[in-house]
């Protein structure tokens, strides 16, 4: 349906990139979407990339022990990645056992900024572009 209406898709996975991968190899979907939650290799990631997919970076990289995770997300280019939660799930550091919610966001980025040694100005307009690119939304929203 995505190819057909041309739209992105969001593709949850769970230990499933090389299927995922032969699968999108296969079907060539025009539009791309988001690999959520992204936790594979840099390998994987830039495979995902090539297409045409974004990551999906979110409270994950907030935990010191997501040594791949936050290595992968320091080293893709900026542009394949789109800032995510998976409210109510999958709280960030800090908050374990409580619901997660999009209000913690500016903390994940904060992490990313951190770990791409890139300010977070940058980051929120080139994240913002790349959300609005893949969705077809007007990147300027009216009063």
């Amino acid at each position: 349906m995505a190819k057909q209406f041309q739209l992105p898709v969001i593709l949850h996975h769970r230990k499933s990139h090389d299927i995922i991968l032969r699968q999108l190899r296969q079907y060539q979907l025009p539009k791309g979407g988001v690999i959520h939650a992204f936790s594979g290799s840099y390998q994987q990631a830039m495979q995902y990339i090539q297409l045409g997919f974004k990551l999906g970076v979110g409270g994950t990289i907030t935990y010191e022990r997501a040594v791949k995770t936050r290595a992968v997300m320091a080293k893709v280019p900026l542009d394949a990645l789109v800032l995510e939660t998976d409210a109510p799930d999958m709280p960030i550091c800090g908050r374990q056992g409580q619901r997660n919610s999009p209000e913690y966001l500016p903390e994940i980025l904060a992490v990313l900024a951190l770990l791409r040694h890139e300010p977070i100005e940058q980051i929120t307009q080139v994240l913002w572009a790349t959300t609005c690119a893949l969705f077809a939304l007007p990147e300027k929203i009216n009063d």
